[in-house]
């Protein structure tokens, strides 16, 4: 096995001392450029390649970050992700990823991985229940020291850490006008676990602005659902299997959801828009080739993360500044999902049990 080369080979090989190289690799300007080529040029002809860790023990800084999001996998947070790696590639920065489930203990220990490696930050998405939640001893203790911390789609009020999310608030009280304005009273919400706090929020929102323009009261409209297609299909059966009187719209927390319920309703026969509107949240591009398209309400994801790199980076060179809100703008994008309410509700047969049902697996936000 051939053995990899070392920083002391080439001061060696060029007669150099090793704080001379290595300053020459940062292009410090102590060292005359004559000798920064010369190294630069054995470097390409050995195939050196700087050891990282090493570098991090010597410096105190490894140019490095850590993201920690429920589910990676999430359409939702894998395009957040590619917001934040294009923003890290950019700052020579380098990240790491981690799944932190939804419980505070599973965060908190991807987090304490992170620093043991050194990260100078973390991006997280911890599932937190309350806006003002009760900060565990960890969380606590990373607020104590200041340790440079973003959170990524959770608003706690007020900031306890700098925090990036969108405006989703406004994004429901654009559905809930347009579907009222197309003749829309009976309108059933598919949400998620409600112990997590975006989740929470936007059910209250969808539960004030329905209020607000006299939709139906009725607490069997409101179903939860595990965030996934599956569990979208799921908890649309839900609502068919008990409602006598059907909804003529159903909005769904997330186009994963989305996608679900649409694919009961046209196993159920149901027509949409024609018996029943569809729209959900977060703007992914599947929505734009689902049959009929479905109306979304476009998150900035890519955005969110980027903001929250710059945040991120802010922090570490001054991790004095006060906690920030950053809330970024939703769209809502109505497509062939949506229309008029029918003068008589749809009253379709509830399809067999499908595989997929029993399959759905738990991707809250």
């Amino acid at each position: 096995m051939t053995r990899k080369t070392t920083l002391h080979d080439i001061a060696r090989r060029l007669g150099l001392s090793n704080t001379t190289v290595s300053l020459a690799l940062r292009d410090h300007p102590r060292i005359s450029k004559a000798t920064k080529d010369r190294v630069r040029k054995l470097i390409a002809e050995l195939k050196y390649e700087p050891d990282q860790v090493a570098r991090a023990l010597v410096m105190g800084r490894a140019h490095l970050i850590g993201v920690v999001v429920p589910n990676s996998s999430d359409p939702y947070y894998s395009e957040v992700f590619r917001g934040i790696e294009d923003a890290v590639r950019s700052a020579n920065y380098h990240v790491l990823l981690a799944n932190g489930s939804y419980d505070l203990d599973g965060y908190a220990q991807r987090v304490a991985e992170m620093k043991g490696l050194r990260v100078g930050g973390v991006l997280i998405a911890p599932p937190f229940s309350q806006e003002s939640p009760q900060l565990s001893p960890f969380f606590q203790d990373l607020l104590e020291r200041k340790f440079p911390v973003v959170l990524i789609n959770r608003r706690l009020k007020p900031p306890l850490f700098h925090q990036v999310s969108a405006d989703y608030s406004a994004g429901v009280k654009a559905v809930i006008e347009t579907l009222a304005s197309f003749g829309h009273r009976r309108v059933a919400f598919i949400s998620g676990h409600p112990a997590l706090l975006p989740i929470r929020q936007r059910l209250a929102d969808f539960k004030r602005y329905a209020a607000r323009h006299g939709f139906d009261d009725d607490p069997g409209l409101i179903v939860s659902s595990e965030l996934t297609s599956a569990g979208g299909y799921a908890s649309c059966g839900k609502l068919w299997a008990v409602l006598d009187r059907k909804p003529t719209a159903i909005v769904a927390f997330s186009d994963s959801v989305g996608i679900g319920a649409l694919r009961f309703l046209l196993d159920s026969r149901v027509q949409v828009p024609n018996e029943v509107s569809l729209v959900s949240f977060d703007g992914i591009e599947a929505t734009e080739f689902t049959h009929p398209s479905l109306s979304t309400v476009a998150t900035p994801m890519y955005e969110i993360g980027k903001k929250a790199f710059s945040l991120l980076m802010d922090l570490i060179e001054d991790n004095q500044a006060a906690p920030q809100d950053v809330v970024l703008p939703t769209v809502f994008v109505p497509r062939e999902s949506i229309g008029v309410a029918p003068k008589q509700p749809s009253a379709a047969r509830i399809p067999p049990a499908q595989s997929a049902i029993r399959s759905a697996l738990p991707r809250n936000k």
